[in-house]
């Protein structure tokens, strides 16, 4: 067992001013209060907290996350309360030991809505200091190391299970690889245990070969780079078992045909050599193709770096090279904690710096958006175990998103007000429609109006937690107001058309089983409620279409919540329309001559847009059929009259091409119909735009 003594000699040795006495008492505190518990495997418990601290100590942290290393569990496991802990050792520490006390209630539970529960609490003791959830890993190892002691073999898979799905994609996160490839194999050992004595067979195999493949490996590459003048250090190591298995199923290969599970570190002393390596590898060995990455020039979220080739090794055996710098090598073993150092060596005092990593911040605003526990489990995971896609701002300023997202994500990542105003994006200065997929290197420029917000589509299309919470609270907040709103109008819109004035006193509340006039709007807005039950206590049933005077104005609504516009014929403000009552959408508006509209008398609402809507706070979406010679420059002079007019291009599509003509589908968006016919009229006179229709 380690002595208290030489724990603390541990820690000065990267820290010769640490507070010895506060280690020694924090050591005689946790052994007490133990006492006489015992491990699984009938060990004193106090060798488990000991074990979470000298791994901590080898880490090199601070000495308050070391003391909480020893005293983790005396809350929940021992008689020991919080104040207490605060008044010995202060409030720092006591704030520590709370933070993973919490996280140790933390269960994988088949109910997911219960996961989700707890999984919000362990997020949230994430973004209060990060130390927490560094001391919670190393604890979680810990007890990895002795699961096999665990008698109940479905206590240890749902102990795995909880390490794979929680624990280990967060130790990626903080690029603690060192971490995260131990917990996660030992849980595969006992979630899959046939799979993994198939693939340690492989690799048994490999060992056997009859020629030493790895030392052989090493061997040629030391002699290839002492050629070329490069000093560099060289180690090799099969992948793990778990690795291995993840490239099977990734891949849909069998273990058969998966081949480059050895992999050789190449570590040299600057990055300029790092490239210089990298050439005597490739000159030397034939490559593999598509399989090289440079984490160097765009280091994962997590601030890994290096350069990763594949290529054919002696014996015709391929292999996996990284090639980094001692700095790279110790931050890619122990993620967060390489960076707890000033490079002068003195520790960041109180909190972790945790603002360098970035994703925290993303996971405490899904927290604050977030509706329900389920909202909560499946913006989080989208956050932390998607693949990154790296885009930048028109000032170089890197974005990194979810493998998938969009121009809305990018909106959101940049900034919650930049996406709750987005009117538009420019991806590589060219305009592009929202729901754009981007790619490693997009550079992406958002316009914004504070006349625009979210519109309920969006989620169709957002790939990020952030994204997705933020439109969905946009969207929650205001979809109960709208639908009160259209409601409200909708009765009184009726009552009208019976020359009758509506007074709240007209309608019983009991008929329709609502409590308030609140309740009855909403319920009748979305569809609830059918407006011929409603219309039907006062006016008959041919007279709906006859009396024509009143009309329901479009105003205050947003599109896409309680009032939705017909995608058949894009109505625009100032065109003529009418509005089908469409339950549980609400009220979706067509243009009178749409050809779609059904002629049913109880599903019709006369509606015209308000005479006093402010033009500035509109943008409707018109899509115009354009016919141009097939020129070298027809498209540009499209796109110039369409600029010049304030317009903007959502989407386009070319069809019916010919060597001479060509059709363009162009979906625009403009103020109202008196904009669309001004742009129209300037096309119309375009050199080589020969007709302009709107569809």
């Amino acid at each position: 067992m380690l002595t208290s003594s030489e724990l603390i000699s541990l820690v000065k040795e990267y820290n010769p001013d640490a507070n010895a006495e506060l280690i020694r008492k924090a050591y005689i505190f946790a052994m007490e209060a133990h006492g006489t518990q015992r491990r699984a495997s009938d060990a004193p418990y106090f060798y488990h907290p000991l074990e979470v601290a000298r791994s901590l100590a080898e880490l090199k942290f601070d000495v308050s996350t070391v003391v909480t290393g020893l005293l983790h569990d005396v809350l929940e496991d021992a008689s020991v309360n919080l104040e207490e802990l605060e008044e010995i050792f202060g409030a720092e520490i006591a704030f520590l030991v709370d933070g993973v006390t919490k996280l140790s209630k933390i269960s994988y539970v088949p109910r997911r809505i219960n996961q989700a529960e707890n999984f919000q609490k362990f997020l949230l003791a994430i973004s209060c200091d990060i130390r927490v959830l560094i001391i919670k890993l190393m604890d979680r190892l810990s007890n990895m190391r002795t699961l096999n002691y665990i008698q109940s073999i479905e206590k240890k898979e749902k102990i795995s299970l909880e390490t794979l799905e929680i624990y280990a994609p967060l130790a990626e996160r903080m690029g603690m690889s060192i971490v995260k490839d131990e917990i996660e194999d030992i849980a595969f050992y006992n979630l899959h245990p046939d799979e993994y004595s198939a693939i340690s067979r492989k690799l048994d195999k490999i060992r056997n070969k009859g020629v030493n493949f790895i030392a052989n490996t090493v061997d040629e590459l030391k002699k290839t780079f002492e050629n070329a003048s490069i000093d560099a250090n060289i180690s090799g190591r099969e992948k793990k078992a778990y690795s291995i298995w993840k490239k099977m199923q990734k891949r849909n290969l069998p273990l058969e045909q998966i081949n480059d599970i050895i992999a050789f570190r190449v570590i040299v002393e600057s990055v300029q050599q790092c490239y210089q390596a990298l050439g005597v590898i490739h000159t030397h060995f034939p490559i593999v193709p598509g399989r090289f990455k440079d984490y160097i020039s765009v280091p994962k979220i997590n601030n890994y770096k290096s350069l990763h080739t594949s290529v054919i090794g002696s014996f015709q055996q391929p292999m996996e090279i990284q090639i980094r710098t001692a700095e790279m090598h110790r931050a890619a073993e122990e993620g967060i904690a390489a960076h707890w150092f000033y490079k002068s060596g003195d520790i960041f005092p109180g909190k972790s710096k945790s603002a360098n990593y970035a994703w925290t911040k993303n996971l405490t605003a899904i927290l604050q958006n977030a509706g329900s526990p389920e909202d909560i489990m499946t913006h989080s995971k989208l956050e932390m175990f998607e693949n990154e896609v790296f885009c930048f701002t028109p000032r170089g300023d890197l974005v990194i998103l979810p493998y998938g997202a969009t121009a809305v994500d990018f909106a959101y990542g940049i900034h919650t007000t930049v996406g709750n105003t987005c009117a538009g994006a420019k991806i590589n200065d060219k305009i592009a429609p929202l729901c754009t997929v981007l790619h490693n290197g997009d550079q992406v420029d958002i316009i914004t109006s504070p006349y625009h917000h979210p519109e309920a589509i969006w989620e169709s299309f957002a790939i990020s937690g952030k994204a997705k919470s933020n439109i969905k609270k946009f969207i929650k907040v205001h979809e109960k107001a709208e639908f009160i709103t259209l409601g409200s109008r909708l009765i009184t819109y009726l009552f009208s058309l019976a020359n009758i004035h509506f007074t709240e006193d007209s309608i019983s509340l009991d008929r329709f089983s609502c409590v308030t006039f609140d309740e009855f709007y909403y319920k009748f807005g979305k569809g609830i409620i059918p407006l011929d039950r409603v219309r039907d206590l006062f006016l008959k049933s041919e007279d709906w279409i006859t009396i024509c005077e009143n009309h329901l104005l479009l105003t205050d609504l947003l599109p896409g919540i309680a009032v939705h516009y017909a995608e058949c014929c894009n109505p625009i403000l100032k065109d003529k329309v009418i509005g089908i009552f469409a339950p549980p959408k609400g009220l979706v508006v067509h243009t009178t001559s749409c050809n779609r509209i059904e002629k049913s008398g109880s599903t019709m609402v006369r509606v015209k847009w308000s005479d006093n809507r402010d033009d500035t706070d509109n943008s409707f979406v018109a899509r115009l059929c354009i016919g141009t010679l097939n020129e070298a420059n027809s498209f540009a002079t499209i796109t110039n009259i369409i600029s010049s007019t304030g317009a903007h291009i959502i989407n386009l599509k070319m069809e019916h091409r010919s060597v001479e003509f060509f059709d363009l589908l162009v979906d625009i968006k403009v103020r109202d119909a008196i904009h669309l016919d001004e742009l129209q009229s300037n096309l119309r006179i375009g050199t080589n735009i020969r007709s302009v229709r709107r569809l």
